[in-house]
């Protein structure tokens, strides 16, 4: 027969279970209150340094992403990401953004320091680059709040970029993943801006005529365009920056062995072999300040196969052959 547990009597398990739950809820009544977790810790953010296609032949002047916005105690990340040299300057006005000079030496050495507490203090990357010559990584702490404006050095007022830094704790406006897509937008510009750029000169470049490089506020294309190209004996040929509009970007046409020096060597009236060089070439009006040409004609006197490149970028790819028949 069922056995029927009296009205009022709990069984036993149940006395059992009424006494643990009575006792977690006492026990949750009276302990003591936990601190909350911090919002935010600090958190690393990465920023790309000048972009490229695969083969090194077009090269892009941006941070990327150029703004970024973290918190007091959070840490940049910059990575270099062409074979193009750039830098991250925090300039200040006794290290100020001027043309670029290896020989100035706040613009190439890197500063120590770790951190940077407010806007307007001089700190610097060195040069950087993927070549393995170079600085490839820079990494710096903000310990205070404001805007932060940088330059590189090398390309100036085309390449800028602002970390702007919040109280800790702050919400963050974006995330890393949106500033990858920013990033990934930025390069892609700067290829197809170089392809066209690139298109443009080979329309107009011919066997007497080759232009040394590309480029505009975008884009770089460091390639002599056309590389190779067949005259006759006694013909010329004439490199010329004039498609690099409005970019002080630096070149030179270099035969034969490299001179220790950017000075002009050689006489390009009458080539036959050895060592010939423009010196350092500009395109306009960037050569008439610094004094440097911006073409070089050369007169070929004998048949044969004649390499060049250039001294600044021939790591890159940007040499040529002129085939004298």
């Amino acid at each position: 027969m069922p056995v029927h547990t009296p009205r009022g009597v709990r069984s036993p398990f149940l006395k059992v279970l009424v006494a643990l739950v009575t006792t977690l809820l006492l026990a949750v009544g009276t302990a003591p209150a936990q601190a909350a977790p911090p919002l935010t810790s600090p958190v690393t953010w990465t920023v790309k340094v000048g972009q490229q296609s695969q083969d090194g032949a077009i090269q892009g002047m941006a941070f990327a992403p150029q703004d970024i916005s973290i918190n007091v105690g959070d840490t940049v990340h910059w990575v270099a990401n062409s074979m193009e040299i750039h830098t991250v300057s925090f300039f200040t006005a006794s290290t100020p953004a001027v043309p670029f000079d290896p020989a100035i030496g706040y613009m190439v050495t890197p500063t120590p320091q770790t951190t940077i507490s407010a806007p307007g203090q001089f700190r610097n990357s060195g040069v950087m680059s993927t070549d393995p010559a170079d600085i490839q990584h820079y990494n710096l702490t903000f310990t205070g709040t404001g805007d932060y404006h940088y330059v590189c050095y090398v390309h100036g007022a085309m390449m800028v970029g602002t970390v702007h830094v919040r109280p800790a704790g702050t919400p963050y406006p974006s995330t890393q993943q949106n500033y990858d897509a920013q990033a990934a937008k930025i390069a892609a510009t700067v290829r197809s801006d170089g392809v066209r750029l690139r298109a443009k000169a080979q329309a107009a470049a011919d066997n007497h005529h080759v232009f040394v490089g590309a480029a505009d506020q975008t884009a770089l294309v460091m390639r002599f365009i056309r590389p190779t190209v067949y005259i006759r004996t006694g013909e010329q040929v004439t490199f010329d920056m004039g498609r690099n509009s409005g970019v002080p970007i630096p070149h030179t046409v270099t035969f034969g062995p490299e001179p220790a020096d950017l000075a002009p060597h050689g006489d390009p009236s009458a080539y036959s072999g050895g060592a010939l060089s423009s010196g350092l070439m500009l395109p306009p009006p960037y050569n008439t300040f610094a004094g440097v040409p911006s073409t070089f004609t050369v007169t070929f006197t004998q048949p044969g196969t004649y390499h060049y490149l250039c001294m600044l970028h021939d790591t890159m790819g940007m040499v040529g052959d002129v085939v004298v028949q």
